[in-house]
Parts: structure tokens; C-alpha cells; sequence
């Protein structure tokens, strides 16, 4: 065989090289700042309107730093929009829906990544197939369903729904599946129930996927829409998302109550994720390494 040489890398071409990542590795940097920027500013302009005076509000060329900082935006929509119990409307149903379907999909995900049955994968791409189904093709049925049950104008009809949501089914069979079946076999030999293999055993191994999707349950949870709005009828009975949408649409409210109760609406979601967020980090480096 002929012999392959290498030719010697020169000085000018190690110079050019370097300078090339280096432009490279600080062009990224600035596309990255400038996404992070644009995805930023509504929330930082929604914070900017919820501390403004009305007056400051609706000037003609309106500026992202209040002059004045005032609170009477967020008193005034707690107050006269009644947002204390839409809170405890939504921290109840949201609270109830993520529990079961956390607890459902990490029992599904063990039953699909672990056992071995008849129609099982069947049964899977029925998950999958489901994946790619939107709500609003579901509306109709679901509201027959609803309304078959008596669960109408109740936060079962809000609840029910979102049970068993499959995107969850899906991440936690493919994080069992990466759990070797020795430690299962080892459990078994010494005498373990199936129950004991699961709670004792599987969970605290795939915790990171388990947090990763109550993270995503909560927030999907927290800020739906279209069952509150499709089921439920009484005022009272109102989620927080329900609630906002109508508080904008009343001609009473002015802008500023709006981005207040607005602003307060998503600092549930905030605290859940910085409170979890080693987790989901954790879950996604893990899950990268062993892919």
C-alpha cells in the first residue's frame, strides 16, 4: 500500500483556524443572546405595564422603565376581578390532574418498558398514534363523554381529560427501558414484589424523568384553556386562565390589571421549575449519555 503522508500544518493556516473558531464560537454566542432577547422582552414588557400608572400606560411612545412603580395594578385585579379563588380553582385541579397522571404514566411506562405481553406493541403505537391527535379533534367526543357522565360544570370535567397524558406514557418507557433487568431479577430472587420493584426500585432510578414530566404536566396543566372554557359554566367554579380571558375581554378592566394578574399567573409555573430544575437538567444529561 502507498504510504500517506501528512503535511505539516503551518503556522499561518493554526492562526487561521483559531481565529475561525473563535468567530465562529462568539458569532453563536450573539445569535444565542439575541434569541434569549427576543423570547425575554414580552415577559420583560409585561412586567414594565404591570408596574406603570394608568396615565404611563397609554402615553404615545410608552418606555420599558416605568417612571413611577406602583402596585395598584395587581390590588386592583386580586380585588375586582376576584383572582384569589381562581387561584384556588386551578392550584386544586391542576394539583389533582398532575398527581394521577404522573402516577399513570409511570406505571404504564413500567408495564410497557418492563413486562413482556400480548399486544403490548400494538398497545404502544396506540400511544404513539395519540401523540399526534390535537385536543380539538377530541372536542366533540369528549364533550358527549362529559356530558354522558354528569360531570358537567364540575373540575372532574376539567381533570378527566387530561389523565393519563401519553407524551408522559412515552417518556417513561423509554427512561425504564435504560433500567438494567438484573436489578429487577436480584429483587425478585430475594423475595420482592412486583409493587416493591416498582415503588423502591424503578422510581428512585428514573426520578430525573419523573420530575421532567411534572414539570411539563404542571405547566400544561396550569395553563390550559380549552377544558375549563368547553366545561365548566359557573363563574365561580373558573380556572385562572378562564378567568383572564374573560377579565380582558370586560371593558371595565384597563391594561394594567391585565399585566399584573397576567404576570401573576405564570409565577406558580416559575417556582415548580427553579425548584426542580437540577432534576430536569439531570434527566436530560442522563438520558443523553445513555442514548
Amino acid at each position: 500500500m502507498a504510504e500517506v503522508r501528512m503535511m505539516p500544518v503551518g503556522r499561518k493556516g493554526m492562526k487561521r483556524t483559531v481565529v475561525l473558531s473563535t468567530i465562529f464560537r462568539y458569532g453563536v454566542f450573539v445569535m444565542l443572546l439575541l434569541g434569549a432577547l427576543v423570547m425575554l422582552f414580552p415577559i420583560a414588557w409585561m412586567v414594565s405595564m404591570s408596574l406603570k400608572e394608568q396615565n404611563e400606560i397609554y402615553t404615545q411612545f410608552p418606555k420599558l422603565i416605568p417612571d413611577k412603580i406602583t402596585l395598584q395594578n395587581f390590588s386592583e385585579g386580586w380585588v375586582k376581578g376576584g383572582f384569589y379563588d381562581y387561584y384556588v380553582n386551578s392550584t386544586i385541579v391542576t394539583t389533582i390532574r398532575v398527581l394521577l397522571t404522573v402516577a399513570i404514566n409511570a406505571m404504564a411506562g413500567y408495564a410497557f418498558g418492563k413486562y413482556r405481553f400480548r399486544g403490548k406493541g400494538f398497545l404502544f403505537l396506540l400511544v404513539l398514534s395519540a401523540m399526534m391527535i390535537p385536543d380539538q379533534v377530541r372536542m366533540i367526543p369528549l364533550y358527549s363523554m362529559i356530558n354522558s357522565l354528569g360531570f358537567m360544570d364540575t373540575f372532574a370535567s376539567v381533570i378527566f381529560p387530561g389523565l393519563g397524558a401519553t407524551f408522559g406514557t412515552f417518556l417513561m418507557t423509554q427512561y425504564v427501558k435504560t433500567v438494567p433487568d438484573e436489578l429487577m431479577e436480584a429483587a425478585r430472587i430475594d423475595g420482592c414484589s412486583e409493587y416493591r420493584i416498582f415503588s423502591q426500585i424503578i422510581m428512585p432510578l428514573v426520578k430525573p424523568a419523573l420530575v421532567t414530566n411534572l414539570i411539563f404536566q404542571f405547566m400544561w396543566g396550569w395553563n390550559d384553556l380549552l377544558y375549563p372554557l368547553l366545561f365548566l359554566q359557573s363563574q365561580e367554579k373558573y380556572t385562572l386562565q378562564l378567568a383572564l380571558a374573560f377579565f380582558r375581554d370586560s371593558d371595565t378592566v384597563t391594561a394594567g390589571p391585565i399585566m399584573a394578574m397576567s404576570l401573576a399567573s405564570i409565577i406558580p409555573i416559575l417556582i415548580i421549575f427553579f425548584l426542580l430544575q437540577r432534576y430536569f437538567v439531570e434527566g436530560i444529561a442522563v438520558h443523553g449519555v445513555k442514548g
